[in-house]
């Protein structure tokens, strides 16, 4: 085999030097020939630039990325359904929904503004703001699936033009894995679950009648976290293999991020050689935590009290620039459907 190849699955180019068999990845370890890119993602040839950056999105979990959403399903209730008194009940609603989406973003606003920037080294226990750049866990990174960059999040769509305002999308996908953050003062292991994602970095492009769009958070990226910073003492070596079954409990509470990283054949199924493989990686993976600080571990989690839990690849002054316009965009929507109600009751 080609001492230069190129692992399909995480880009690592093979070294003289490597000792791993042939057959093998030197870096994650995957077979070569079980790695086939989706038949789609893999006919996009990425161009030999792309640097296009959008407006910041909002995506992930949480209340700022349903609002959209439901201000459109009230309207294609108001508008589609056959009767005229439906506005007498489609615009309370929407009045309520705008207004609590307001509070929802003057909240977050507010959050960001005034929850002060901490370093690592000297945050205190509890809801802080953490800011450094992104860097694998571990060696734990994914493959964006249409640039194939190394990144720690990334959410990717391949959609058919079919015309005048007509589309479909033919492929869809999100995934993330647990990353660093990493300031002049130390390190913070931090997983993206349950996280408000704020990201900036958008490359897309079009090729044919496709169109290929690719948000993600990449290795080196400027970042801001918000959540709950607690350091805890690794732990003993007598309960190291406790650590690593709870782990890859974790990882299986996830399937899709679960497959995502471990079906090495991509058939939707675990074989038995690959949840071996998965376990080796969760006892490296918790070994490599105990060993990494004598002083103890710094991780970053979604708050127990509901507060939100933030990650942007975009500056602070960035963000709050946004739910400020979100707070005003909710408030124009609140007066006007209180406007149209009291239109249409006298």
């Amino acid at each position: 085999m080609d001492s230069a190849i190129s692992c399909p699955k995480c880009s690592y180019v093979r070294k003289p030097a490597d000792t791993a068999p042939a057959w093998q990845c030197p870096s994650c370890g995957i077979a070569y020939n079980k790695v086939r890119p989706t038949p789609a993602a893999a006919a996009a040839a990425p161009p030999e630039k792309i640097d296009n950056r959008v407006p910041g999105a909002i995506l992930g979990s949480g209340e700022t990325t349903s609002s959209g959403l439901v201000y459109l399903a009230l309207m294609a209730i108001g508008i589609f359904v056959p009767s005229n008194k439906i506005w007498l009940l489609v615009l309370p609603l929407l009045a309520c929904a705008s207004f609590y989406y307001w509070i929802s973003a003057y909240k977050r606003k507010r959050m960001i503004e005034d929850v002060p920037t901490s370093n690592i080294a000297n945050a205190a226990q509890g809801y802080v703001e953490l800011c450094g750049t992104v860097a694998s866990a571990f060696d734990n990174a994914l493959t964006g699936p249409i640039t194939r960059e190394p990144c720690v999040w990334y959410s990717y769509g391949i959609d058919e033009n079919r015309g005048k305002d007509n589309s479909r999308t033919i492929e869809k996908g999100t995934a993330g894995v647990p990353f660093l953050i990493r300031d002049e003062t130390g390190e913070c292991l931090i997983n993206p679950d349950k996280a408000e994602l704020l990201c900036e970095m958008c490359q897309q492009w079009d090729e044919g009648n496709l169109h290929y769009s690719e948000w993600s958070i990449r290795i080196g990226d400027p970042i801001y976290a918000i959540g709950r910073f607690s350091t805890r003492t690794p732990p003993p070596a007598s309960n190291l293999e406790a650590e690593a079954n709870a782990l890859l409990r974790t990882w299986l509470a996830n399937p899709k991020g679960f497959f995502t990283r471990f079906d090495a054949d991509r058939n939707g199924k675990i074989a038995a050689p690959e949840l071996a493989k998965a376990r080796e990686a969760a006892q490296t993976e918790v070994a490599r935590q105990a060993a990494h600080k004598a002083a103890g571990l710094n991780t970053m989690v979604a708050p127990d009290d509901g507060r939100p839990f933030f990650i942007m690849n975009m500056s602070q002054g960035e963000v709050a620039g946004r739910f400020r316009q979100l707070t005003i965009t909710h408030l124009v929507i609140f007066f006007i459907a209180i406007g149209f109600l009291i239109h249409n009751l006298f």
